[in-house]
């Protein structure tokens, strides 16, 4: 065709086209856009959603936000596409959250960020609700099992990690993450680079950044005690105390972590260091300041450390203030060593067994202690039995084959004179775990 023959529409006077077929629309500029009246009227509604959701959350009427405004397309059908949804969203998300609807909120947020995938906010609101979720779960205030915990927990790292990615210089996503990792999967070692990113950004921040971010401060303290918490437990005692008193001087007067929990902690590094007084004078300290909720963890740990100081009457003193039915399994432990200590063997026979009647998960660490007892007073045939059961309840527990209930197993069976049973024993103990420390040592007493 040649140019002469194509069809031209040709300016009116005032420069434009006549007709519709002459609009030239792109994604700069469209005809909807030049008559806004529909699109004035459903952001003015989006506006009112916004001022009447920022009233309720404000005053906590969580309740009253989900009934007016969720689902939104029931309730305020006009404020989808009027460039303030993912704001309401937002808002209803976090109403959802705090009645526990954690699936509902999730889902608001994830439609948002479908429609603006570079958001830090809906980021940051969409891993923060996951993490609740987890946190709501770990307490038992809703079920998350299996395979849905576990979408949850990628969830939120992954969430976390486009924010960081968006602010990399951030305080509260580091630190939150570090959490998940610590408290909901019990991984310290992926947990303590986060608190250490977490520090270093803030302590990176200019003043007036500081300022402009104060928010983010109880966040950078509660990572130095994460953070020496978590070093602690990879066997880096000085460092963990070096952290711990940072966090100390950071928190003097604001109080984000109470002085029970700041001087527990010190008191822990302090043993673990081998400074006993100083481990005492700290947990003295921390009862001290204890106002109200439980400190049986306080107790425990300080009786451990009288007994490290050779005063095992005390320690025992501060296990018999916790009420006998709130002692946890560690407790007991302690509880047992200090009688031991004593030569109180009934009571310390008494309070494992108590344990084990009680405990569903670390049972085979607490008849493994019954079967060490039992061997000390000669009673082989209890530590046969307690070897085994031991071993039944951690197959039963984790599908896995337990060295130490073999073991005690093995060597009440000796004591007793049953040599071809401890044979087979030490031979089933040799091929499931060829490098437990004492297998040599009873090999030789069977040859």
């Amino acid at each position: 065709m040649s140019i002469s023959s194509e069809k031209h529409e040709e300016p009116n006077a005032a420069g434009g086209h006549d007709g519709k077929a002459g609009i030239l629309e792109d994604e700069f500029l469209q005809l909807a856009d030049l008559v806004t009246v529909k699109k004035d009227a459903a952001k003015k509604a989006a506006k009112g959603a916004l001022a009447e959701l920022d009233v309720m959350i404000r005053d906590k009427r969580w309740e009253d936000a989900v009934e007016l405004f969720h689902p939104l397309e029931d309730k305020i059908p006009e404020a989808a596409g009027s460039g303030l949804e993912g704001s309401v969203r937002q808002k209803i998300a976090f109403a959802l959250g705090q009645i526990k609807r954690f699936d509902d909120a999730i889902q608001e947020l994830e439609i948002c960020i479908q429609k603006d995938a570079e958001n830090f906010y809906l980021h940051n609101s969409l891993a923060y609700t996951a993490y609740n979720s987890l946190y709501a779960a770990k307490n038992r205030e809703i079920f998350l099992s299996g395979k849905n915990r576990q979408e949850r927990i990628d969830l939120a790292h992954r969430h976390f990690t486009a924010a960081q990615a968006i602010r990399p210089d951030g305080v509260t996503n580091f630190y939150r993450q570090g959490m998940l990792y610590r408290q909901i999967q019990n991984k310290d070692r992926d947990a303590l680079p986060l608190f250490l990113k977490a520090i270093a950004n803030w302590e990176g921040l200019a003043p007036e950044e500081r300022e402009a971010r104060h928010q983010e401060r109880k966040n950078y303290v509660k990572s130095l005690y994460q953070g020496a918490s978590a070093v602690l437990e990879s066997g880096r005692p000085q460092k963990a105390l070096d952290l711990l008193k940072r966090c100390l001087a950071e928190d003097n007067g604001s109080e984000y972590i109470s002085m029970t929990f700041k001087y527990f902690a010190l008191g822990k590094v302090h043993f673990n260091m081998c400074r006993f007084i100083e481990a005492r004078d700290a947990l003295l300290f921390s009862l001290k300041c204890n106002s109200s909720g439980p400190v049986d963890f306080v107790r425990e740990l300080l009786g451990r450390t009288y007994l490290a100081l050779g005063n095992p009457a005390k320690g025992l003193q501060e296990i018999e203030r916790i009420p006998e039915k709130i002692r946890r399994p560690y407790v007991r432990w302690t509880e047992s060593d200090l009688r031991i200590s004593l030569e109180d063997f009934a009571g310390a026979r008494t309070a494992l067994i108590n344990c084990t009647e009680r405990d569903n998960r670390s049972r085979h660490k607490t008849l493994v202690r019954l079967a060490r007892l039992e061997y000390l007073l000669g009673s082989y045939r209890e530590v046969m039995g307690y070897g085994k059961k031991a071993c039944e309840f951690f197959a039963e527990k984790w599908g896995l084959v337990y060295a130490e209930g073999l073991y005690w197993q093995a060597l009440g069976a000796y004591r007793l004179g049953l040599t071809d049973d401890a044979r087979s024993l030490v031979n089933q103990l040799e091929t499931e775990h060829p490098n437990y420390p004492e297998l040599n040592k009873l090999k030789k007493h069977l040859s």
